[in-house]
């Protein structure tokens, strides 16, 4: 086994929420140039997996998780290992029924504190039995954290361990907030790691001014999807 750096909450061009400019092969040849071991695009509502992209980022040197982010309730989760069937889930009980079904996938309670509608917020402790970990959010400062530090509570408080990605809209910004995860490079050694907390989170601090100019651009791309859809 060993150190893996990896990037587990991606956003790409296909998403059908939010307006991206990066394809996910740019996505990949990005992750790769920056050392990436495993990637898993992620984008809302639609698993965005194929075995040309596995095998494209296979060349690169990366494993490749298909994975999700599900709107639920109009709260999102990160669904790790997700197949097609994680597109009609649309309740917490279609959540645990397809966590039973499919019992390789990993859920990850997505930013839950993050200034968000969409963030889980309460919904996390009502549902904690259906998360197998919690998303540290790349959404901090030096003097603002408390968003993560309440998130660590969280998951303190449940035994769970606490991952870190850069939930990633804009392609410059992919290597501010990661993990790095010692396992070996497959999915269910990957996922044992998670379990175990056998995981080191790098999560740069940013300028407030940055903070908020990634949180607009984001907010930006997501009305231009609504008027201007594909």
């Amino acid at each position: 086994m060993s150190k893996l750096k990896c990037q587990l909450h991606c956003h790409t061009h296909q998403d059908p929420i939010d307006s991206i400019r990066h394809t996910e092969h740019k996505l990949i040849d990005t992750a790769a140039r920056l050392g990436y071991d495993v990637l898993a695009i992620s984008c809302h509502n639609v698993v965005i997996f194929n075995e040309d992209l596995r095998r494209y980022a296979e060349k690169k040197r990366i494993l490749l998780i298909p994975a999700i982010e599900k709107s639920i309730r109009k709260k999102h989760v990160l669904i790790l290992n997700a197949d097609v069937r994680a597109q009609s889930i649309q309740s917490f009980e279609d959540l645990k029924k397809y966590k039973n079904l499919k019992k390789d996938c990993f859920i990850i309670a997505a930013h839950p504190y993050y200034p968000a509608m969409t963030s889980l917020g309460k919904k996390l402790e009502q549902h904690i039995g259906l998360f197998d970990a919690i998303e540290y959010s790349w959404f901090h400062s030096k003097k603002t954290n408390f968003l993560n530090e309440k998130t660590i509570k969280v998951a303190s408080k449940h035994d769970l361990p606490v991952l870190a990605t850069s939930d990633n809209h804009i392609l410059k910004y992919l290597d501010y907030s990661y993990s790095l995860i010692d396992a070996g490079k497959n999915i269910k050694s990957i996922f044992d790691a998670i379990r175990n907390k056998r995981i080191k989170i790098i999560s740069h601090d940013l300028s407030i001014f940055l903070m908020l100019f990634i949180y607009c651009r984001m907010g930006i791309s997501r009305l231009i999807k609504i008027l201007m859809p594909r």
